[in-house]
């Protein structure tokens, strides 16, 4: 089983640089829309910062004390979300949605595809993704009330306990409980992604039906090929922090921008990594036992050029 994971875990990180052209244009909206909606923290940030003894902690370097510091500052916190930040959030959440169907085909296909034949299989999938994401939200509800029990069972541990250990044990446990119930969530409606888009399944009820077989009686392995990719991205995002905050000098600006960007590309990079190594596994071990019907762009009749009449005589005109 390893080895099989091995070859699907390399195998996946190869089809994300083969096809690395959708990771450059994801980047590149990514920064565009990050643009816009940083505009309103900075101006606040800056303001407040102007008044603030830490901000030679944060001019002349990364500190992330410093930045837990200005998230509890009293009233309202300079790095809260705002509405202009949350709905640029929006516009990229949208985005995503809309060209995931694209990003899937190109995966399954792994040849190259036109700019059109991107956008056309990526709006044929939109509304079935959107009713997959309508599921999604009702999956949530289950786990949110989990965590609102939980939060107040900590409360009263934590009022009633003897040791204070007692709680922080509880809510770490909880943490990591309510983490794998959101991984093996997110696994399981990835999988009804790939094969609504494999099989070109209109019924978005029969792919959760399918992905559930699938996830679940393959869930070892799934779960290890989606956690391993995620803790590699975690180490690589920590290393760009750790980079930032010791190595980086005070003084690059220009040094900290693209290193921000490159831990944003990474990260970007190895969600697109699970989402092409369980397209290979999902081609490898599921596709081949049915006829593949994936999305084809349309095509239109060819209508062969009729000749002109004969012309009329002169006496006729």
């Amino acid at each position: 089983m390893a080895g099989q994971n091995s070859g699907f875990f390399l195998a996946g990180a190869g089809l994300v640089w083969r096809r690395r052209r959708v990771l450059w244009f994801i980047f590149a909206v990514n920064l565009i829309l990050g643009f816009f909606s940083i505009r309103g923290l900075a101006s606040r940030t800056g303001d407040m910062l102007n008044h603030s003894l830490a901000s030679d902690r944060l001019v002349h370097g990364f500190d992330l004390a410093a930045i837990g510091g200005l998230a509890q500052q009293p009233g309202i916190s300079p790095l809260s979300v705002s509405p202009t930040a949350f709905a640029y959030s929006l516009v990229f959440f949208a985005f995503m949605l809309f060209i995931t169907g694209g990003i899937l085909e190109a995966y399954r296909r792994d040849s190259r595809m036109t700019t059109a034949e991107f956008f056309e299989s990526s709006g044929a999938f939109l509304w079935r993704f959107v009713r997959l994401v309508i599921f999604l939200l009702l999956c949530l509800i289950p786990i949110a009330i989990l965590h609102f029990i939980a939060r107040n069972a900590g409360d009263h541990i934590e009022e009633t306990a003897v040791s204070p250990m007692a709680s922080i044990w509880f809510n770490i446990i909880v943490g990591i409980v309510i983490l794998f119930l959101l991984i093996v969530l997110r696994l399981w409606f990835d999988m009804a992604e790939v094969h609504s888009v494999a099989q070109n399944e209109r019924r978005m009820r029969r792919s959760l039906a399918v992905a559930w077989r699938l996830t679940f009686g393959n869930f070892g392995r799934l779960f290890w090929l989606y956690l391993s990719i995620s803790i590699v991205g975690v180490i690589g995002f920590c290393f760009g922090l750790w980079l930032w905050m010791y190595v980086l000098p005070s003084t690059a600006i220009t040094g900290a921008f693209f290193l921000s960007q490159a831990m944003i590309l990474w990260w970007l990079g190895t969600r697109l990594w699970q989402r092409a190594s369980e397209t290979l596994w999902y081609r490898r071990n599921f596709a081949s036992a049915a006829p593949p019907a994936s999305y084809t762009p349309a095509t239109y009749p060819v209508v062969a050029p009729q000749p002109l009449p004969p012309p009329l005589p002169t006496d006729q005109v």
